[in-house]
């Protein structure tokens, strides 16, 4: 049985708001429950648990990122429609479910109006 943790995301982060939301991630890398996947990109945080794992968290800087690659043009249409880019992270609630947990409500935290967040508990 999963456990998921959702996000909805209205608009790109502004640059100020990006800056927390780094500083936040950057505290979560410390507590060590999850493995980095791109640590080089400033502008895109992806991660795994360090020792399960089942979906990463995935967050945009850009809004518009999310309309690349293969399932761009559906991402783009759903946007359209409801306003806002839904995401989510499944985690089965292994180790780095509360570090996903924990950057979502940091990000509702951060940009209140922008994102809303919910999981299945």
């Amino acid at each position: 049985m999963g456990y998921t943790n959702y996000i909805h995301q209205k608009r790109s982060f502004t640059d100020e708001e990006w800056k927390q939301v780094l500083k936040e991630y950057d505290y979560v890398k410390e507590i060590g429950h999850i493995e980095p996947v791109n640590p080089e990109d400033k502008d895109t945080i992806i991660f795994n648990g360090k020792n399960n794992s089942c979906e990463s968290f995935y967050l945009e800087k850009n809004l518009e990122n999310y309309f690349k690659g293969s399932m761009g043009e559906y991402y783009k249409e759903q946007f359209d429609k409801n306003k806002y880019h839904f995401n989510f992270c499944k985690t089965r609630m292994w180790e780095y479910d509360l570090s996903v947990w924990y950057m979502y409500v940091a990000l509702n935290h951060i940009s209140k109006e922008n994102i809303s967040i919910g999981r299945d508990r």
